[in-house]
């Protein structure tokens, strides 16, 4: 479980590095990095909480993150980024490999039953790299080009005072780099709007045989990735950031429509099922 928020000064996947020596002498238990909206960053933390992993929780500005991702050796500047003694390691799938190699009881594990092994992390890589990503594009092609200040204030919560004033004092620069590295826009929007709602149908396909779980008997790895980076269109109140999550108009709408699918009520059930800890 996470402690007090970390005043160290200084979005997914993949990879790990050494930890430089000087990182390591300031280490007690491993730090997860984070930015305190995304949605890969919650799905990453909730792994920790719910393997009973101890960890201390950084959350990092857009902009200032680069230069201590730089320095931690990591590859790119993406996050989630865990620091454990031993290693880097980038990106929230990995995040959980390292976690499920750290834990003594396995029965909290998130990998499946065996037979459910292939299933479950096709399952995971579609969701992490369609759903999750169009639910991004989707929310900040309104948020961030259209109403940026309704997105500035959930950035800067918990971070250290120095890197909430730079972010304050370099917003607008912060938001043009983030359009451009996210492609967004209104058309870009719209285009992931179908996407997104393809993947709620096909959810809601998998959904529809009764089913407690996505793979298998119990929660898994792919029940918390789904769940996780769905969150945003059902915003549940187990959810530790999303219940100050300020949601553009159009959003708006879409979520008011969406929010009786079968997804947005299964994600609502598994955070307040397994989303005991935030």
């Amino acid at each position: 479980m996470p402690s007090a928020t970390l005043h160290w000064p200084v979005e997914d996947e993949k990879g790990t590095a050494n930890v430089s020596s000087a990182v390591v002498s300031k280490l007690s238990r491993p730090v997860l990095y984070v930015f305190a909206i995304s949605h890969y960053c919650e799905k990453a933390r909730w792994a920790l909480d719910h393997l009973g992993v101890e960890y201390d929780l950084q959350h990092l500005a857009p902009g200032p993150h680069m230069e201590i991702v730089k320095q931690l050796g990591a590859v790119g500047s993406s996050l989630p980024l865990l620091v454990s003694e031993e290693c880097v390691v980038q990106g929230s799938g990995d995040i959980i490999d390292w976690a499920e190699s750290s834990i003594a009881d396995s029965s909290r594990g998130l990998n499946p039953d065996p037979e459910y092994e292939d299933e479950c992390r096709l399952l995971e890589q579609r969701l992490d790299d369609v759903s999750g990503v169009h639910v991004r594009r989707y929310y900040y092609s309104e948020a961030l080009v259209e109403h940026p200040d309704t997105v500035r204030p959930i950035f800067s919560r918990d971070l250290p005072p120095a890197q909430r004033q730079s972010l304050e004092e370099n917003w607008s620069i912060v938001r043009q780099l983030m359009m451009g590295a996210m492609d967004l826009g209104r058309e870009q929007g719209q285009e992931s709007r179908r996407i997104v709602e393809g993947e709620l149908d096909w959810l809601d396909g998998l959904l529809s045989d009764g089913r407690r779980y996505l793979s298998g008997g119990r929660f898994s790895r792919a029940d918390l990735t789904a769940a996780s980076l769905l969150a945003p269109l059902a915003l549940p109140k187990e959810h530790p950031t999303y219940g100050t999550l300020e949601v553009p108009p159009r959003a708006q709408a879409d979520l008011a429509l969406w929010t009786e699918r079968p997804t947005s009520n299964w994600v609502r059930e598994i955070y307040r099922e397994h989303r005991l800890s935030a």
